[in-house]
């Protein structure tokens, strides 16, 4: 399976392309599992970190333009675009 991602500052580096395709064996998999992957795999391509120190997720998924819940499947062709949490005070 082929999948595009695109990755929102701050979890692209600096000057770095923002979108890269992911080759995975699976047909499909779930948002939950993806962001395990590329916080495994990923660990030289991303910027931050995609679970805290508290294993709490610090991204939102968006899957062909629309917010997505971490139990949706992604499959081939799909684009993800992963967005940071965004809080202030």
């Amino acid at each position: 399976m082929k999948l595009t991602i695109r990755l929102q500052p701050p979890y692209c580096k600096k000057g770095a392309v923002n979108e890269q395709i992911l080759q995975l064996k699976a047909e499909s998999i779930d948002l939950q599992k993806l962001a395990r992957y590329l916080s495994r795999e990923w660990k030289d391509t991303l910027n931050y970190v995609l679970f805290d120190d508290k294993e709490l997720l610090t991204a939102e998924f968006i899957v062909n333009g629309k917010h997505a819940s971490l139990d949706t499947q992604v499959k081939e062709g799909d684009q993800v675009t992963i967005v940071p949490y965004i809080c202030g005070g």
